[in-house]
Order: C-alpha cells, then sequence, then structure tokens
C-alpha cells in the first residue's frame, strides 16, 4: 500500500542534501562517485549519471535484483550522454 507523500518539497530537501554530502565530500578532497543505501523497505541509488549529472534512483520492490537498477542506469547513461551537453 502507498502513502501520501505531504511535503510538496521533498525533491528539492533531497537534492540539497545530496548538493551538501558532494560539496563535503569536496571538501575533503574526496570524489563522489555513488552510493547505494538498502534496509527492508527500499534501496536507494545515487550515481554519476553524466559529465554534469547524478541520478538518484528509489527501488521499494524487494524483488528488483539490485544488478539490474545498476544494469538500467549504465545503459541510461549512454543515451543520456548523447542530450545532455558537458559543460
Amino acid at each position: 500500500k502507498r502513502t501520501g507523500h505531504f511535503d510538496a518539497h521533498r525533491f528539492e530537501k533531497i537534492s540539497n542534501i545530496v548538493k551538501q554530502f558532494k560539496l563535503s565530500c569536496g571538501k575533503a578532497q574526496s570524489s563522489f562517485q555513488g552510493m547505494q543505501v538498502r534496509n527492508s523497505r527500499f534501496s536507494a541509488f545515487i550515481d554519476a549519471f553524466t559529465a554534469n549529472t547524478y541520478i538518484m534512483v528509489i527501488v521499494s520492490n524487494p524483488h528488483v535484483q539490485t544488478a539490474a537498477t545498476v544494469w538500467n542506469i549504465q545503459n541510461a547513461r549512454t543515451h543520456f550522454e548523447k542530450f545532455i551537453p558537458r559543460i
């Protein structure tokens, strides 16, 4: 059963949290490539997507294999790189 999301700004908040984390990594002279977080309710993937973007994928179906999600991100990356200009 899906629950309602009452925070209209949730995507913006998540984006800002990820950006701040990436900036913190840069200040510590670490390069952030991506991360995966899993628990009993979901899996979250944040990965470098194109030269200028990151992607976050949330999977709530426990039957979806991690490898399938990573494979889909990698294949989508190839297509998006054709359309997103490098800065």
